[in-house]
């Protein structure tokens, strides 16, 4: 990894911004209005990462233990979508050091994009009431597949044409999506070992940070991994 990219892909949620209390909040109100039972909130932290009906699934099922019902999956991702929008931006928070991060990309003519498995819309309004500096933002859609598939990274680098891009994330799906598009990965481990320990799957050519401001000393040459 020499140099600097063109382009620095992030994920969202683990990697920018703390967003598991909000999305507790709204799959423990999907899961009350079904009669289910709710869920401590760093159980669901372990589920965030692979996308909103993956996340509904393991909530259901109690983390993949019991039967997989469909009609009661559309009802509970209806449910979130619904207490999510009326919760996404109340107690998310961005990283230390996230926005500045991304302001000195930017005055370095470094373009910034979101690459996340989240609904569109959430990332949008999130990203907009937390004054995160991001060009792009690339989010679930119907017609994109989701990390670790490559697609929503070459889309990401598409939209702001221009060179070549590094992928940073928290989650071993980021990991995939980066080597599965042939980009450079950092890794962020910025939440404890909650089952994303990224540093357990990469290898010494993909530095891994404790924390974002770390991460842009090191861009600056003032610090290792």
């Amino acid at each position: 990894m020499i140099g600097r990219p063109d382009i620095m892909l992030f994920d969202l949620d683990g990697t920018l911004i703390d967003s598991v209390p909000d999305i507790a909040t709204a799959v423990n109100a999907a899961l009350a209005e079904m009669n289910r039972p709710t869920e401590a909130e760093e159980r669901i932290r372990s589920w965030v990462g692979r996308g909103l009906f993956v996340l509904i699934g393991q909530a259901l099922t109690d983390g993949g233990k019991a039967d997989h019902d469909d009609h009661a999956h559309a009802q509970a991702v209806a449910a979130f979508r619904r207490h999510y929008a009326t919760c996404c931006t109340q107690r998310t928070q961005a990283f230390d050091g996230a926005v500045e991060l991304l302001a000195w990309l930017q005055s370095q003519g470094i373009g910034t994009a979101i690459v996340t498995n989240k609904p569109v819309e959430f990332a949008r309004r999130i990203a907009s009431a937390l004054s995160l500096p991001i060009d792009v933002i690339v989010g679930a859609e119907a017609h994109r597949p989701l990390k670790p598939d490559p697609a929503p990274l070459h889309d990401a680098v598409a939209e702001l044409n221009r060179g070549d891009a590094w992928m940073v994330g928290d989650t071993v799906i980021d990991l995939e999506a980066a080597r599965a598009a042939a980009m450079p990965f950092i890794g962020v481990q910025l939440e404890g070992d909650t089952g994303r320990a990224i540093g357990k799957w990469t290898t010494s050519s993909e530095p891994v940070f404790e924390s974002l401001v770390d991460f842009h000393r090191w861009l600056h040459g003032d610090c290792s991994p």
